[in-house]
């Protein structure tokens, strides 16, 4: 277990990174900004409106500078926090389910 400020079992990795997202069960896929991913789950900006518990699969973009590599699993939503009423959200997801990149 890490011993930081805010007492998670794993680290974050602050990244800024394009990511596609998919409704699982749903031919609906939309854009996201992801923010944080750790071993666990991941943080994503986006203007698509979601629910709690919502599975869904995200594929993050490999960044240029070749420091972000390509990544692909499957998530479920946990929370959802409105930044702007109705226009913008922060999604916490955790992760179910690691895909193989392709």
């Amino acid at each position: 277990m890490v011993d930081s400020v805010d007492k998670r079992d794993f680290h974050r990795m602050n990244i800024d990174s394009n990511a596609t997202v998919s409704i699982t069960g749903s031919s609906e896929t939309f854009t996201a900004r992801v923010k944080d991913l750790s071993a666990t789950g991941l943080q994503f900006h986006t203007s698509h409106q979601l629910t709690e518990a919502q599975p869904l699969s995200v594929y993050i973009e490999p960044g240029k500078t070749g420091i972000t590599l390509p990544f692909s699993a499957r998530v479920e939503v946990i929370h959802i926090e409105e930044v702007v009423p109705e226009k913008e959200y922060t999604v916490g997801c955790k992760i179910v389910e690691m895909l193989p990149v392709e």
